[in-house]
């Protein structure tokens, strides 16, 4: 499973490492894999932050329940956080919050059209266990939501991050939609006024 993990970040690096604006960068989620490590060990100069329930982080937080942090980033990157969240839209509501004006937003998430999802439609998504999904999303779900809050999407491609070495892979390397996992990033619009 490590193995898988470490396949997966790697994947994950490869789409997100070259859209990190600025110098000051917080990861959200990140006292799991190697995703952290890898953007850390590849952007010398940069300051990397993390935000989480568990572990030290740098700002220990619920992400349910949040909290003010005085401090703003320049990215944000929050991958694969949004489908635990109780409200997705108050947790971009408070990603916002965070980014200096013209900051970046990073997310991943799975993709709901992804084949994990046509092979079992509830495929992770169950409330009770709250480790598990609340909700799943396509591209166009983030992508409103981001843009009702005041961003403006610059990227969104579907990745194939989970299903490494699984002979389902092969059909989503064919049909892009039906990759697992999806990857979002917007700037933070500058507010009139």
């Amino acid at each position: 499973m490590a193995d898988k993990r470490y396949k997966s970040d790697l994947l994950r690096f490869k789409y997100i490492n070259s859209y990190i604006n600025g110098s000051e960068v917080l990861d959200i989620g990140s006292n799991e894999g190697h995703l952290h490590k890898l953007l850390k060990e590849n952007n010398p100069g940069k300051n990397f932050f993390t935000l989480d329930n568990t572990g030290n982080p740098d700002f220990k937080v619920n992400i349910d329940k949040p909290k003010k942090i005085n401090k703003k980033f320049d990215t944000l990157i929050a991958g694969e956080i949004i489908e635990h969240v109780k409200s997705p839209i108050k947790f971009i509501q408070y990603c916002k919050s965070l980014l200096k004006h013209g900051g970046r937003i990073i997310i991943t998430t799975p993709n709901a059209t992804g084949i994990q999802y046509l092979r079992n439609p509830g495929w992770c998504v169950y409330y009770e266990n709250y480790r598990g999904h609340t909700q799943a999303f396509t591209i166009d779900m983030i992508k409103r939501i981001l843009t009702d809050e005041g961003f403006r999407i610059i990227y969104s491609d579907y990745i194939n991050a989970f299903w490494i070495n699984n002979p389902l892979e092969y059909v989503s390397l064919i049909l892009k939609r039906l990759r697992p996992d999806l990857i979002i990033i917007a700037d933070k619009q500058k507010q009139l006024g």
